[in-house]
């Protein structure tokens, strides 16, 4: 199918399959189009939830703390705005992956 004829989502699926290494939200939406961080952040989640029943799972790399090191866990794709341990705003903002379930 064409890349003109996809989804967001299709397009975002397509593209965290195709990929070598892990992305972040804004080169998500650098490479798809897409104008807002938080839509990225939903359509992953919708990805997420939708796992269950497909043959791919999301790998989610957690954000990071770049002040004390921590990793921050997270319920939901977003990108924290302070560290909760050290309040810091240094945070690395988490990753994404689609890979075929085993």
């Amino acid at each position: 199918m064409s890349e003109s004829f996809m989804t967001t989502r299709e397009r975002i699926l397509l593209l965290l399959k195709k990929t070598d290494f892990p992305l972040t939200a804004k080169e998500i939406m650098q490479i798809t189009g897409i104008r807002k961080e938080q839509e990225v952040y939903d359509h992953i989640y919708h990805l997420a939830l939708s796992s269950k029943h497909k043959n791919y799972v999301v790998i989610l790399y957690p954000p990071k703390c770049q002040s004390c090191g921590s990793e921050i866990s997270l319920e939901k794709p977003k990108r924290p705005s302070r560290c909760p341990k050290c309040k810091s705003e240094r945070v690395s903002p988490p990753k994404f992956l689609i890979r075929e379930k085993d």
